[in-house]
């Protein structure tokens, strides 16, 4: 029977199996006719623990698998049909069940394909069923098996959101396969095109996992690009928590391993910076020494600016920084304004270098270089605010430069404004006073003459002060 509904609407109520359905029909002004399907009760669930176990007696009584599995489809079609979700939930699982205990590995994956392909099957039914066959991977007899069984339970949860969980776990496990095969590239094609940082039923912790997971693959295949796009994925205010300190550990060891590939110096310190604050660190010391060494290394190795100037001094309030006296005077040479020869500090410093197991030679002799590019740079900013002109001879022996080295160094330095010169070659005569602009000449002149005059009314008091004495006392 028809019932009347709302303006432009009617409405059908039937009765199919056990539950009414109510079909509304309606007829908007697009010329599209919409069917909306309303559930007006539950189907009360219905148990087939009988069945289950008849079929499971069966196949351990040396039956055949196959004549179980079809007597429970027949049961499932019924509950599915039915809309009963925990009959059909508890059929999937029984059946995945049977062929587990059987050891029948190709039926399990063909019995997972048929579920999944069934017309209207149930999202619980579906998630049950992978739930229960991922637990059966690592009891596969071979590899083969073992990568047949998640390709198809891969295959089954592609696109289904209520499986997305399951189907990244699989995808790990698949990635550490190809891996350990040496087939890192592969790896990391299957891991880089799985999202989990929008996935609810992942907690925190086993996402943080899998995307630092994502990042080293790339950076293990040199795809630095994509492993900075996937390394932005993580919020490190996450990182406050205690519990995932050592993710913490890792996720700044990879940044670390991305900015020694363009060699910047001032994020790789600042990466070693937010390990120090790790409370695995107070109770390690030979770590927290080793994260303060590559601190002071790596700040030291950054070109100056106003944060490196900062964050050098603040570096120097360290009270751990006294354990290593060596690291104490080389951040204090940087600090102080005073010059010193990169031949002071090579020795103990190509050393403390090659003490260090994950920089190689190459890298090694990098950064001694560049180290002497910064001690250059440093006397010459200290040369700057002591000398307003100098010549490119005296200039050169002070730096111990030859003059070539000297003013490549120098206009290096100018063209990135970390100091202000100008060079008379005709004179070899370098000038470090900027020009002044007439207000800034004029506000000087002022200054000077009020200056003058403030000298001149003070001797003159101190004169009449005298005189008056020189009477008062003769």
């Amino acid at each position: 029977p028809s019932a009347a509904g709302p303006v432009g609407c009617e409405v059908l109520v039937c009765l199919v199996g056990c539950e009414f359905l109510v079909v509304r029909f309606s007829w908007p002004s697009q010329k599209s006719t919409r069917m909306e399907v309303e559930s007006t009760s539950k189907v009360p669930s219905v148990s087939y623990a009988d069945e289950v176990a008849a079929a499971k007696a069966l196949v351990h009584g040396g039956g055949a698998l196959d004549g179980a599995l079809q007597n429970l489809l027949a049961l499932e079609k019924t509950a599915r049909l039915s809309a009963d979700v925990g009959g059909t939930t508890e059929l999937v699982t029984a059946m995945i069940e049977l062929c587990h205990s059987a050891k029948g590995w190709q039926t399990l994956n063909e019995t997972i394909v048929l579920l999944s392909k069934r017309r209207a099957q149930l999202k619980q039914a579906v998630t049950a069923m992978v739930q229960q066959a991922s637990k059966y991977v690592d009891e596969q007899p071979d590899e083969a098996s073992k990568l047949q069984l998640i390709e198809t339970l891969r295959t089954v949860s592609e696109g289904k959101m209520y499986v997305e969980v399951e189907r990244a776990r699989l995808t790990k496990i698949l990635a550490a396969m190809h891996e350990s095969k040496g087939d890192v590239a592969q790896a990391r094609k299957v891991m880089q095109d799985t999202q989990v940082e929008t996935l609810g039923g992942m907690d925190r912790r086993e996402k943080t996992e899998f995307i630092l997971e994502q990042v080293r693959l790339c950076l293990d295949t040199d795809d630095y690009v994509r492993a900075q796009i996937m390394a932005k994925k993580i919020q490190t205010k996450v990182f406050k928590d205690v519990e995932i300190d050592d993710l913490k550990t890792r996720y700044y060891t990879l940044i670390v391993r991305y900015h020694m590939h363009s060699h910047d110096w001032l994020d790789i310190y600042r990466a070693y910076r937010e390990m120090w604050s790790s409370p695995s660190l107070s109770d390690d010391a030979p770590a927290a020494h080793r994260c303060l060494k590559l601190q002071v290394l790596y700040l030291v190795l950054s070109p100056y600016d106003n944060e490196q100037s900062e964050q050098m001094h603040m570096l120097s309030a360290e009270k751990m920084l006294q354990e290593l006296p060596m690291y104490k005077q080389l951040l204090t040479l940087f600090i102080t304004k005073e010059l010193f020869h990169f031949a002071d500090v090579r020795d103990g410093l190509a050393k403390e270098l090659a003490s260090i197991p994950q920089l190689p030679e190459e890298e090694q002799a990098h950064m001694l270089k560049t180290m002497h590019a910064r001690i250059t740079e440093h006397n010459i900013q200290a040369i700057a605010s002591y000398y307003s002109r100098v010549t490119m001879g005296r200039l050169a022996q002070l730096l111990a430069l030859p003059v070539a080295d000297m003013e490549k160094q120098l206009c290096e330095m100018v063209s990135k404004k970390q100091v202000y010169a100008r060079i008379d070659r005709p004179k070899g005569v370098v000038s470090f006073s900027a020009p002044k602009s007439p207000n800034e000449l004029l506000n000087d002149w002022s200054a000077d003459i009020s200056s003058l005059l403030n000298l001149l009314e003070g001797s003159c008091h101190l004169i009449h002060k005298e005189n008056m004495v020189h009477k008062i006392t003769s």
